[in-house]
């Protein structure tokens, strides 16, 4: 098939296998890394990818860069906790099966893990994000988080419904680390998008409102403890967000 995968990794040893394992299918895949100290890149080259080593200085710019390195039309990115499901990779086979599809980005189903438990509420699932796309036409957006791969020029956007399983967030630890880094990064991106810093009522009330959207209006309730622990970090990571802008505590 003429389809490359991109990952970007970093420090990823304990789990990059899985996801390497899931892309047998794939033509080539391209790693891009940024100077990993635990061999994670010597383990992609064992596996036979194309291992590439660059400063990170952001999630899109990374698989910006990962993309411009293949040597395939078709890109498909996948990160580096996430596994292809054996159900995706037959539906992408049977897509390619009569030739190069005229669509030129989809959007892919994704199922998340937390602390062993696949979660199917509070906007965490149904989640479809664009991870397949021709390289002439897509691009990754470059925000400080959150990227997202869009078409360049206007056009229709087709959905694929195998699952990718995201196996992110081990403990809830991992889940907290992760909400107070991409919280940081997020206020950034607030500052930059509002022009000014966000007003003190901001930081009262959006925490509330996180946790309703998650727990009740997406109905969180439903997955239970990990729901009701999962709305309070996504609230706790919403009242960081705004903290950090609010402070001006945006220093690296």
């Amino acid at each position: 098939m003429n389809i490359s995968a991109t990952i970007i990794v970093f420090n990823n040893a304990k789990i990059i296998g899985r996801t390497l394992k899931s892309l047998d299918f794939v033509d080539e895949i391209v790693v891009v890394d940024g100077f990993s100290t635990d061999g994670t890149d010597e383990i992609c080259r064992q596996q036979g990818c194309r291992v590439y080593q660059n400063k990170f200085v952001g999630y899109g710019q990374q698989k910006n860069y990962a993309q411009s390195l293949c040597h395939n039309p078709w890109v498909l990115n996948i990160d580096s906790d996430e596994v292809v499901s054996p159900t995706l990779k037959e539906e992408i086979i049977e897509l390619f099966k009569i030739g190069e599809p005229e669509t030129k980005l989809f959007k892919i189903n994704r199922l998340t893990s937390f602390c062993g438990k696949w979660i199917k509420h509070g906007g965490w699932y149904p989640e479809y994000i664009s991870r397949l796309g021709h390289r002439n036409y897509v691009k990754w957006t470059e925000p400080n988080v959150h990227e997202d791969l869009k078409l360049t020029s206007p056009g229709k956007i087709g959905s694929l419904h195998g699952k990718i399983m995201h196996y992110s967030f081990p403990s809830v630890k991992s889940q907290v680390d992760t909400n107070v880094k991409f919280a940081r990064l997020g206020a950034k991106d607030l500052i930059n998008r509002k022009k000014r810093r966000p007003y003190f009522w901001e930081v009262l009330f959006r925490p509330i409102g996180k946790f309703a959207e998650c727990y009740l209006v997406k109905l969180g309730i439903l997955d239970g403890t990990s729901g009701f622990i999962i709305a309070i970090n996504a609230a706790y990571s919403m009242f960081m967000k705004y903290t950090f802008a609010y402070m001006d505590d945006l220093d690296d």
